[in-house]
């Protein structure tokens, strides 16, 4: 959001400043404020043909940048909306862990490393029947590329999770936290899940016959934790590419 002022010194004033942000296909939110009256704002704001502007004396500058404020928060906290950030940082987190997942597995032995692909199998050979013709292809002719195509976000994690005991730099590291509970769950249940308004403050969501209740608190709480996640798995993959 921007907070123009009018009298920006000189010869240029801020309308013409928006105008040029607006010309850039900037669209973020613009207070427009002066000591002038509000009309003469109006004005400028029409002469200049500028949109998505508010105006504002000085004097009640403070309560119009709050109430433009909330209302942009409003529209980012809309359920639809939070439902795709945390797809689109879910996925940049699985990126993380794919590109950690390599390079750990470069630091470890050729036996260690033989270890996690077997008992890669052994896991997904459990769950995943259908896939039996590419575990098959992949136990033929394991790779950490074959493996990393045949993980959902579930098993990226679990894979980091193995590769980890054998590894020097990660085998002592603590994580955040219990990544599979506190942003894979409710990122496969805003997903997977179909939603039902809840008392007018949130949604519950139902997904394999247990329920998610999603509301303002716990959005806010979601978004930290995906920042703090992704804060550590971009420190790991830093400290895996040191020489």
């Amino acid at each position: 959001m921007l907070v123009v002022d009018f009298d920006l010194g000189g010869d240029e004033h801020g309308d013409q400043f928006i105008r040029s942000v607006r010309d850039q296909n900037v669209f973020a939110e613009i207070i427009f404020y002066s000591m002038k009256e509000i009309d003469e704002l109006w004005q400028a704001v029409s002469v200049k043909q500028l949109e998505g502007v508010f105006v504002a004396n000085k004097k009640s500058i403070e309560q119009k940048l709050i109430r433009v404020a909330r209302q942009s928060v409003r529209k980012v906290l809309d359920l639809e909306n939070m439902r795709g950030i945390v797809m689109s940082e879910v996925g940049d987190l699985d990126a993380l862990l794919g590109s950690i997942f390599e390079r750990a597995m470069h630091g470890v032995t050729p036996e260690q490393r033989q270890m996690v692909f077997d008992r890669f199998h052994e896991k997904v050979s459990e769950q995943h029947k259908e896939f039996q013709d590419a575990l098959s292809a992949f136990k033929e002719t394991p790779s950490i590329d074959g493996l990393i195509g045949l993980c959902d976000s579930d098993k990226r994690w679990q894979n980091l999770n193995r590769v980890k005991k054998h590894h020097a730099l990660l085998k002592d590291k603590n994580f955040v936290g219990d990544y599979q509970k506190e942003i894979l769950w409710p990122r496969n249940c805003l997903a997977h899940g179909v939603p039902d308004r809840k008392d007018g403050k949130g949604f519950l969501f139902r997904h394999r016959d247990k329920e998610y209740v999603f509301d303002d608190n716990v959005s806010h709480a979601l978004r930290r934790k995906i920042l703090e996640y992704k804060s550590a798995f971009a420190e790991i993959a830093e400290t895996l590419s040191q020489p």
